[in-house]
């Protein structure tokens, strides 16, 4: 008989965030969508939620409820690394695993054809379990027939759960509380209204309006727990590695050599590459040092490439930039790679200089200053005009664009990351010289301030944009207008 798993590792990117800080963990805390006091809640623990917090409240009014609780940002990058780790994980117990692409943390695991190898599908299941304990993440693991009837198991008990046959699984699944499904919350209420709170009470419905009155998505659920649809288990292959290893007969600093080691590599790994139709996007060095030590080193070229000679110069600027505590006795070279044949972002596509050189200069800037060596403004949002770009890694210029005619040059206002202290303290906005009157305020939660913007014409002729700090009783300058 085939059979099914499903692990959740229910609010991923809580466990993360947790990971990250484990001294919050008597706290209560939450993950919330964007740094501002605006950003929704997305995921908390149990003491933020006794507190009356809820997913989807303001982080503003989420601290009005629980004044201790600890929230921050989780980005997408890290939650989708920890997924693909977590798989490589799970491909030790079975090489078929599907991750969900809705649900970060849930993954279909194919658990037929096991029981030569542990005494029992329990003993499998709790197996698997413990390898998620050691990656540091709580997970519970179901062991069903079918996907919803697995799926739904997961999401409704803790630790693990292993039906036996299709019968006991169907009579579980129908005493399941829809509350625990990742049902639309307005579906959700709407049934909760109707005294619907179970799967099979949700699946006596009458199939015909159930799209009309709920919705599609509503619909999709049921149509794949009353078994309508088949969904088969799609499993994601294992990323192939692309790294080269060698070990020093003793240790060594010199950079020649280190880099006619690396050549060595990186030549045996071309081939690789260029038979699998691959172009490396970022180069890792790692480094083991004689004194036990470990150093990590990136190399990242101005676009994918499968040249080891344009990997080679990076290379030296990366090793001539570094600092070692002891001599080189291993080292691993593995490349993050990128179909070949995709198409490659362009620089300044229209005009005379060359995109390739401009993109080759950035990559020996990074690869010899470090990764913060070029950077670019990006706006944000936010209340407070200084607070509204923030400077990011810059891996690329953007493409040109064609300029607009205009009758008249515009002003351009140049914003400076930190305002500095007017001259004149007392200046204010109602003076002869300023025009314009622009009220701000807010951050009531960290104490509130006001601000007054204008602009006003300096000594030279030039125009100045300042504010007024009503809390601190003194004057900024905040930009130029030129």
């Amino acid at each position: 008989m085939d059979r099914l798993a499903c692990v959740d590792a229910a609010a991923l990117p809580l466990q993360i965030l947790l990971q990250d800080h484990p001294e919050w963990v008597q706290l209560p805390v939450a993950v919330v969508e964007d740094d501002r006091p605006q950003a929704a809640v997305l995921f908390l623990n149990e003491r933020a939620r006794k507190s009356g917090v809820r997913p989807g409240h303001k982080y503003a009014a989420a601290l009005a409820l629980a004044p201790d609780l600890q929230a921050a940002v989780v980005q997408h990058s890290r939650v989708e690394d920890t997924v693909r780790t977590l798989a490589d994980h799970l491909r030790r117990y079975s090489p078929s695993v599907e991750p969900s692409t809705a649900t970060p943390g849930l993954f279909w695991i194919d658990a037929s054809g096991l029981n030569r190898l542990y005494p029992s599908i329990h003993d499998w299941a709790s197996a698997v379990r413990y390898e998620m304990q050691r990656a540091g993440i709580r997970a519970t693991v179901a062991v069903g027939v079918s996907r919803f009837g697995a799926y739904a198991l997961a999401k409704c008990h803790q630790g693990i759960t292993v039906c036996v046959n299709e019968a006991e699984e169907r009579s579980v699944v129908e005493r399941a509380p829809l509350a625990a499904l990742d049902l639309d919350p307005g579906a959700r209420d709407r049934l909760a209204a109707l005294g619907i709170h179970t799967v099979g009470a949700f699946l006596r419905l009458p199939p015909d309006a159930l799209k009309q009155r709920l919705g599609g998505a509503a619909d999709a659920v049921y149509q794949l727990a009353s078994g309508r649809t088949w969904a088969p288990l799609v499993p994601v292959p294992e990323e192939e590695r692309y790294e080269r290893q060698i070990d020093f007969d003793a240790p060594d600093s010199n950079t020649e050599r280190v880099l006619f080691v690396v050549k060595r590599l990186l030549d045996a790994l071309a081939g690789d590459l260029e038979r699998r139709g691959r172009a490396v996007v970022d180069l890792t060095l790692d480094l083991t040092l004689d004194d036990r030590s470990r150093r990590e080193e990136h190399v990242r070229p101005a676009s994918p490439t499968m040249d080891p000679a344009q990997l080679l110069p990076l290379v030296r600027l990366r090793l001539d930039a570094v600092r070692l505590s002891a001599g080189i006795v291993a080292l691993r070279v593995a490349a993050d790679t990128c179909g070949a044949g995709e198409q490659q972002i362009r620089l300044l596509s229209h005009g005379r200089r060359d995109p390739d050189a401009a993109n080759q200069a950035f990559a020996r800037l990074r690869a010899e200053l470090g990764e913060d060596a070029v950077m670019c403004a990006r706006l944000r949002d936010a209340h407070l005009p200084g607070a509204r770009f923030t400077w990011e890694p810059m891996t690329h210029m953007p493409a040109s664009t064609h300029a607009r005619v205009v009758a008249a040059r515009p002003l351009i206002r140049r914003i400076f990351s930190e305002a500095s202290r007017a001259p004149n303290p007392e200046t204010r906005a109602s003076e002869s010289r300023a025009t314009g009157r622009f009220i701000f305020s807010g951050a009531w939660w960290r104490g509130g301030f006001r601000r007054d913007y204008y602009f006003e014409e300096s000594k030279d002729g030039g125009l100045q944009w300042m504010y007024y700090d009503h809390r601190r009783k003194r004057a900024f300058l905040q930009g130029d207008v030129e």
